[in-house]
């Protein structure tokens, strides 16, 4: 007996959290993921659209579609969206999120939008049951002339373009082929130039290495120690006498060329400049 009512209470508690849990999910899944009733998903519709769901209420819409956001404002469900909201046929959605958590309380939905019959469009007469024109049809079918002239402009103008596109990349391939060449002949001045650097870089330090062998050979010369100059004492002799004079009247040595040369330019039977004639070795 005991063991029977063990049994009967296990079972009810099982029950009623069973029935809890399944509730309070239902619930919490209504209140955090509306359910949108209409229009149904990728639907094919006409405006005006009716738009009603199942969840917390009200809620922030928002049409989007031609590429743009329209806030609709907060909207109790259902209602009406005017067919003003959709200027052209296409895809179009609408978005619905809970004013203070709409980053975690939303829905959308996706459709399509009918394009809107022509007006002027032939009709079923009520009589025969014949196609018949309705009273606007003259003004459709000038509507239809104005719309095949546009059609026939933009065709002009899109060919127009087409050409003008096609000499505009003509052009450019014209101006890279110019910019590559211009950018051979740059990169060729640049390696000549580069060559000629170097060489003159080369010759430079071939002009630095004979100058400082100059510089070294006239360093080991042994300096000047006698200068003289030649002189013809007697020029009517025959042949004339030739004498090297290294001094001056007084017997002086000449032991610098300034020495020598201002002897010289005051004897008139000098007949060369001063020289060099002994050194210390």
């Amino acid at each position: 007996m005991r063991l029977r009512q063990v049994v009967g209470v296990a079972l009810v508690s099982a029950a009623a959290v069973v029935g809890t849990d399944l509730l309070m999910h239902s619930s919490l899944l209504r209140l955090l993921r509306p359910q949108i009733l209409s229009p149904a998903d990728g639907a094919i519709v006409n405006g005006p659209v009716t738009v009603s769901w199942d969840g917390p209420q009200p809620m922030q819409a928002t049409l989007t579609g031609n590429g743009q956001r329209i806030d609709l404002g907060r909207r109790d469900s259902p209602f009406e969206i005017d067919p003003t909201r959709f200027p052209r046929p296409g895809q179009y959605g609408v978005e619905l999120a809970a004013p203070r958590f709409g980053s975690v309380v939303r829905a959308d939905r996706r459709f399509m939008v009918r394009r809107a019959p022509l007006r002027g469009a032939a009709v079923p007469s009520e009589e025969g049951g014949e196609l018949s024109a309705p009273p606007g049809a003259a003004a459709s079918t000038a509507e239809l002339d104005e719309l095949s002239a546009e059609r026939d402009r933009l065709r002009i103008e899109m060919a127009t373009l087409q050409g003008e596109l096609t000499a505009t990349r003509r052009e450019r391939d014209n101006s890279e082929q110019a910019l590559d060449a211009v950018q051979q002949d740059s990169d060729a001045r640049a390696i000549a130039a580069q060559a000629q650097r170097e060489e003159l870089a080369r010759e430079h330090l071939l002009a630095l290495q004979e100058n400082q062998a100059l510089r070294q050979r006239l360093a080991s010369i042994a300096p000047c120690t006698v200068w003289g100059y030649v002189s013809v004492p007697r020029p009517q002799s025959g042949p004339p006498s030739r004498v090297v004079l290294v001094s001056d009247r007084a017997g002086n040595v000449f032991r610098s060329e300034m020495q020598c040369a201002s002897v010289r330019r005051g004897d008139p039977t000098g007949i060369s400049p001063c020289l060099c004639v002994g050194a210390n070795e």
